[in-house]
């Protein structure tokens, strides 16, 4: 069993690393906390629960050649948001939806704000029956269904703060969590794929947005006919990971705004530098996506 209380990103580094597999804390807010507590079920398979402020951890190729591992995770998310990054993928977590992500390749999993999660942690070999090839299933958001209902209810319910284990307890609830995963990992590869261009495309106009944010003139018609695709074809894309473009170019706009704000900019700047145009309307998408308004954000930043 491990607990941990932590107030600084190299004390959250540590206890990540303890928890789950060696990974580096790559950026945190100013005044970080971060909690989690961990119980291990049978040997190699832990549930955590996971309480912590804006934060990202990375798994890279250097960390991965110094201490190789083949566990897999399952991220559910309780509340707040984040995103699972793994094979040029990203998966954006919301309340709810749960992510697989393979140690033995980098990912990046990043919250933005405060957020809670249950981390289901196992060998390769618990899930053998589905096959080896992760590499399709990891970074998306994994399909509804009764085995992942069941799964989530199941790893909500194991109390990771109680120190006297009931081993047979314990050991029926690994089992029945390794078989709910792997019937909700078959669940998933059932459903019809969508052809490997339209990811590529997918993936092309994500990152479109991602260079060009700052733009004002940016919307999902003008992304569009960057790309010669008919606004509708955009959307499709975009809904292939839950998502839709004008919210994306929205978040990824925000996303750059609370930078600037954290370093000092006023809101007026924030807000044009990152390609809004009215600054009450900024203002408005600012606090629906992060709480707090923009002036606040600013004040938080600068302590």
């Amino acid at each position: 069993m491990l607990h941990a209380e932590v107030a600084s990103v190299s004390e959250w580094m540590r206890a990540c690393s303890t928890a789950f597999v060696p990974l580096r804390v790559r950026a945190a807010t100013p005044a970080f906390r971060a909690s989690l507590a961990q119980v291990e079920l049978v040997p190699g398979l832990t549930i955590t629960t996971v309480l912590t402020r804006a934060s990202e951890v990375v798994r890279d190729r250097r960390v991965i050649a110094e201490s190789p591992r083949e566990d897999l995770l399952l991220s559910i998310q309780r509340s707040g948001i984040g995103t699972v990054r793994q094979h040029r993928r990203a998966a954006r977590l919301t309340p709810g939806a749960a992510a697989l992500y393979d140690a033995s390749a980098p990912y990046t999993l990043a919250f933005p704000g405060q957020m809670s999660e249950i981390v289901l942690q196992l060998p390769r070999s618990a899930v053998s029956e589905v096959g080896n090839a992760f590499e399709d299933l990891t970074a998306r958001v994994l399909q509804p269904s009764a085995p992942l209902r069941a799964l989530a209810s199941l790893a909500g319910s194991v109390d990771t703060g109680v120190q006297d284990r009931d081993r047979v307890c314990d050991e029926a609830i690994a089992e029945s969590l390794a078989s709910l995963l792997r019937a909700t990992l078959a669940v998933d590869r059932a459903t019809v794929e969508p052809p490997l261009e339209a990811e590529l495309l997918a993936i092309a106009l994500r990152m479109h947005v991602d260079e060009h944010a700052t733009d004002p003139g940016l919307s999902p018609e003008s992304l569009a006919r960057a790309f010669h695709i008919s606004l509708r074809y955009a959307q499709k894309l975009f809904a292939l990971e839950g998502d839709a473009p004008a919210r994306y170019i929205r978040r990824r706009r925000l996303e750059i705004a609370q930078r600037l704000l954290r370093s000092g900019s006023p809101v007026a700047e924030a807000a044009r530098r990152s390609g809004f145009i009215d600054i009450d309307t900024f203002s408005r998408a600012f606090k629906r996506e992060f709480g707090i308004a923009p002036s606040l954000a600013r004040d938080t930043g600068s302590r």
